[in-house]
Parts: C-alpha cells; structure tokens; sequence
C-alpha cells in the first residue's frame, strides 16, 4: 500500500492531462448523470482507487474535467487571437474553425460546457460558476476583437462591443446545439454568414 500511495504522485502528474481529457469526453457523450463510474474507468484508464485517490469521487473528476474542457477552449481562442489579423478577420476565422470542427466531428456530443449549462448549473453552484466564467472569458475576447474591428473601421457598430459580444457567444453556442440536431455544414455556414454580416 505504501508503493502504490508513493508512486500516485508519479502516475498522477503524468496521466493527468490525458485524464481530464478523456474524462471530458466520456461526460460530453453522456452527460453528468448518465455517466458510470465504470464508464469513467474505462475511457480513463485509471483503477477504481486511482480515481478515488487522485479525484476524490466522481462529481470532483467532473469539475477538474470542466475546468479543463474551458481552458482548452479559452486557448483556442487565444490562439487566433495571436494571429496577425484585425478584429473582424478574426472573428471569421474563429466560426470558420467552429463550423470545420463541427463537420469533422459528426458524433461529437456537442460541447460539455453547453452541456453542463442545460443539465447541472441549477443543481450544482461550483458548475454554473464554470460555466459562467467561461461566458466571460470568451465574452472579453470576442469584445476585445469586436472593438478592433471598429478602430480599424472594417466594422461600423451602433451599440457597444460587449453587447455584440453576447450576440455572439449566443451563436457560438447554438451551432453546436444545431448540429447535434443534423445540421450540416451549408446550414452552419449560412448562420455564420448572416451573423457576422449582421454586425455591419
């Protein structure tokens, strides 16, 4: 017993990443409560004491896995956000990028964040919170872009950068919602289209 406990560090920080990541997916696929605790061993590879040892229990692998879910997320927007391109470019290229996602992953179960939003932010506070921040965070940066775009005046907005910012993280989240419901890539793409030609 001693072994295992003074190896767990180890194992832990090495496996971690690749955990939450696979934990995320399981939870993605079938939700909260739908999710077993050997559905969680078999997609993560861990031992039931692992998990225990390393998670606590089911319901604190789900929040590391969320908080994770978000991170990865938020970086991919950073991620543009780094390219050499004004606010409105952007823009496009984040929805070009969710649209291809989308397509490319036909039986993905949409977005866990979304997800989580609909099935635990109400019964769970340490949930909408995740939730929320990410909400946030993609918010600020859409903003941020938004707000480029009309310093460079390739955008002429009549109501502030944040609230095209809502507007737009609204839109982020109903294509994922429309394509679990067998929308494909046309029918995204013209939602995209009419979304940013909004703006103008």
């Amino acid at each position: 017993m001693l072994s295992q406990i003074t190896l767990m560090p180890k194992n832990k920080q090495f496996n971690k990443e690749f955990v939450l990541e696979a934990a995320a997916g399981i939870f993605m696929e079938k939700g909260y409560n739908g999710t077993s605790i050997d559905d969680i061993l078999k997609a993560t590879g861990l031992s039931r004491s692992s998990l225990y040892d390393s998670f606590v229990d089911k319901h604190n692998l789900y929040l590391q896995s969320l908080e994770f879910y978000k991170e990865s997320n938020v970086n991919k927007l950073k991620s543009v956000d780094d390219k050499n391109l004004n606010g409105l470019q952007k823009l496009e290229l984040l929805f070009k990028n969710v649209v291809n996602h989308l397509v490319d992953h036909p039986n993905e179960n949409g977005c866990l964040l979304v997800n989580a939003a609909a099935e635990m932010s109400k019964q769970c506070y340490k949930t909408s919170q995740v939730v929320c921040n990410n909400k946030d965070d993609v918010q600020d940066i859409l903003t941020s872009w938004i707000s480029d775009a009309e310093l460079k005046k390739v955008l002429k907005i009549n109501k502030p950068a944040k609230v095209y910012s809502q507007f737009l993280y609204s839109t982020l989240c109903g294509l994922r919602v429309m394509s679990q419901s067998g929308a494909g890539k046309a029918e995204l793409t013209n939602v995209v289209k009419i979304t940013l030609d909004s703006l103008n």
